[in-house]
């Protein structure tokens, strides 16, 4: 991910995150869904995903704890 796109997801607010992370988790699956079946060409694609997935996670837990502050 880019830092633009960093700085855009810290702007969105935690329900969008929240949604955000739902999308990202059913793309994981559809992927490794892909990978097992052997229909998927690029498999680093799937580490991109879980990177991306933490990096939202992160973002939510940061929001969480900066309201509690």
């Amino acid at each position: 991910m880019k830092k633009s796109k960093l700085s855009e997801l810290r702007m969105k607010t935690t329900k969008e995150l929240e949604e955000l992370i739902k999308k990202t988790q059913g793309e994981l699956v559809k992927l490794r869904l892909a990978k097992e079946a052997g229909k998927l060409k690029d498999v680093h694609q799937v580490s991109k995903k879980r990177h991306d997935l933490a990096r939202l996670k992160t973002i939510l837990r940061e929001k969480e704890l900066n309201e509690n502050f």
